[in-house]
């Protein structure tokens, strides 16, 4: 709690940042309230601000956000500003996750110790077992390790799986949960991006169309945004169940609403012939009968009014309780009141290497009987911002390193090796060309990691491998600092240039970009990269920073170190930046490397000046990974 505390006071010093490109007109229903533009964004925290400071040139806005999807954030701008808006720089204060997660965690020092028995099973994992009653079931592509880990999952309390990029862990995460639920178990699955728990439920439900197993869709729901257009998805969505919800609930009402309706009317028909003094007729007898029995059939009055209020309006909380298997984001879990005091047998979360602690303790919490942490502690850990020490090295760490007290590779296998009964290992991968795969298991993995596909290219001599090394050394490059006083802003023009060629090449191949990323380590460099390919035409390739690519994959990945030697003072210095040096940033480095080289469907492409890389990181990390390439 003292770090979260932490966290959130620099969040308010400290407002989030971004520059946002391309911004085009909506069309809309805005009038008098407004005017609304889309913009490409890559931040999806900026969905979370109540408002958002906008600067365009010399002019300041206040504006709104109005929805997020994938990739694309609208703004409600107060006043029209034109067709559209080329740039601007927004900020926000970011902490209403970390102030929501604050209280939950509060809420949880008031629990009974039976809530803080499942923290301990999080961090102090055992060989404690449920019995399981029924066999696995799993279609015949899991391998070996695949189906131990199934096998784990339905009778440990505690479950680590770590999977290295391309190893199954999403299929294998849906017959887990399939098979929970075909045993009867109630579920929350949980990821840090809508787009992971987009992918994860539509895992599930393929598992569970494979096993046979059917389940009434209204128990099985997707909390929150989806960000995949999948028709597959839409029967899940719960506003739009709630919504289906309410409208069955108004047409089962409208009868009882009818009755009453008429009852009304007959008793002003009633009062209206005997304030004039005459006797009820014999239908205005029979009718009063037939309503009074139909209401008295009903319950009485009292009881049919209040029938008809509950028909009328749907609980959001009721119906997230009857679910069977509910899939959010971990931020969804920690920030709705709907998950208070609402607990599962099961708890399931993938990419948990990159979720911080406290985090995956408020999803413990709703645990009852089997908690599972899907990921990969050598892929990104969680980040904080805090500068108070202690406070952003708690929050910087990831569960498996906490549970494990690794502090590198060799470590952590040697935890997994001695405690097999509550650790899996994916050990096969089937995405990476093998060339590549080669490098990645021996630098990252230990030489742990097989490849259980054959290349394309069936090529045994070397010399069409699936990644290549740019050496930029021989063209001179230079780097430069723009003038800014935000941060470091490093510009390395040959290596623009570079990519720009590369992607004209690529493109003259008939490679389309939208099947191509590039990675860079900063973001400041993610600006100027986009500016440039878009005035050179190239506007369909995705460009970010190594966090952007966590999770996902292209067929082809160009990876810019950025970094050579600058000029100061008419001589040229090289150092040493924070992403790529582990003397500054420990394990980190090679977790960053990792997901920056493991993207790659087909081909992977580094751009380094290697006179550079060997004058500054010759013995370190990168330097050796690197010239493994040459």
């Amino acid at each position: 709690m003292a770090a979260l505390e932490s966290e959130i006071e620099t969040v308010r010093e400290k407002p989030a940042t971004e520059v946002l490109f391309h911004g085009v007109k909506k069309a809309s229903d805005t009038v008098g309230t407004g005017q609304d533009y889309i913009f490409e964004c890559h931040q999806p925290a900026i969905r979370f601000a109540e408002e958002i400071k906008s600067k365009i040139g010399d002019k300041r806005f206040l504006v709104h956000p109005v929805s997020y999807e994938e990739k694309s954030v609208v703004l409600r701008y107060p006043e029209d500003i034109g067709k559209k808006i080329d740039q601007t720089y927004v900020e926000w204060e970011n902490d209403f996750v970390l102030k929501r997660t604050l209280s939950e965690l509060q809420k949880l020092l008031d629990e009974e110790k039976g809530v803080l028995s499942r923290l301990k099973r999080l961090f102090e994992p055992d060989d404690e077992s449920i019995p399981a009653d029924q066999a696995i079931a799993a279609d015949d592509l899991r391998n070996s390790a695949q189906t131990q880990a199934i096998e784990k999952a339905m009778s440990c309390r505690s479950l680590f799986i770590w999977g290295p990029p391309g190893t199954g862990k999403t299929d294998t995460l849906g017959y887990i949960i399939a098979n929970y639920l075909k045993n009867g178990k109630k579920v929350l699955f949980a990821s840090n991006t809508n787009r992971a728990v987009d992918v994860g439920l539509l895992s599930v439900l393929r598992a569970m169309k494979q096993l046979q197993l059917k389940m009434d869709p209204d128990k099985v729901t997707r909390f929150g945004d989806s960000v995949l257009n999948s028709e597959e998805l839409e029967p899940y969505q719960f506003d739009l169940q709630i919504e289906k919800q309410n409208s069955e609930k108004k047409l089962a009402a409208a009868d009882w609403i009818g009755l009453l309706s008429r009852r009304e009317t007959a008793l002003r028909s009633v009062e209206k012939r005997l304030k004039s003094g005459k006797k009820l007729t014999s239908n205005q007898e029979l009718e009063l009968k037939l309503i009074e029995q139909k209401i008295e059939d009903a319950g009485g009055l009292e009881e049919l009014e209040q029938k008809i209020e509950e028909l009328s309006m749907v609980s959001d909380r009721k119906e997230l309780w009857k679910k069977r298997f509910v899939a959010t984001t971990l931020a969804k879990v920690c920030t709705s009141d709907l998950f208070h005091d609402l607990d599962f047998d099961a708890v399931v979360v993938d990419e948990g290497s990159m979720a911080n602690l406290p985090y995956l303790m408020v999803l413990a919490s709703h645990a009852k009987w089997h908690l599972v942490i899907v990921g990969d502690p050598m892929q990104l850990p969680p980040i904080a911002l805090t500068s108070d020490q202690k406070s952003r090295n708690f929050l910087e760490q990831d569960i498996f390193t906490t549970v494990s007290g690794a502090v590198n590779c060799g470590e952590l296998f040697h935890w997994h090796d001695q405690n097999p009964t509550f650790t899996s290992f994916f050990d096969t991968q089937y995405r990476l060309e093998s060339s590549l795969a080669d490098v990645i298991s021996q630098v990252f993995y230990e030489g742990r990691l097989k490849t259980g596909k054959a290349d394309e290219n069936n090529l045994s001599d070397g010399r069409d491998r699936a990644f290549h090394l740019v050496d930029t050394s021989k063209y001179g490059p230079v780097l430069e600092q723009k003038s800014t006083d935000r941060g470091f802003n490093p510009v390395n023009s040959v290596h623009q240039e570079i990519i720009i060629r590369l992607m004209q090449n690529m493109e003259g191949r008939g490679i389309f970009m939208e099947q191509v990323g590039i990675i860079v380590p900063f973001r400041s460099v993610v600006y100027d990269l986009r500016n440039r390919l878009y005035d050179a035409g190239i506007r369909s390739v995705e460009v970010g920073t190594i966090h952007t690519f966590q999770g996902r994959e292209k067929d082809y990945i160009v990876f810019d170190t950025v970094m050579s030697g600058e000029q100061q003072h008419g001589r040229e210095r090289h150092y040493s930046v924070r992403p790529l040096d582990e003397t500054k940033n420990g394990l980190s480095v090679p977790r960053l490397l990792n997901v920056a080289f493991s993207r790659s469907r087909k081909e992977l492409v580094v751009i380094a000046d290697m006179n550079h890389i060997n004058k500054v990181y010759g013995k370190k990390f990168l330097g050796k990974l690197l010239n493994r390439m040459v």
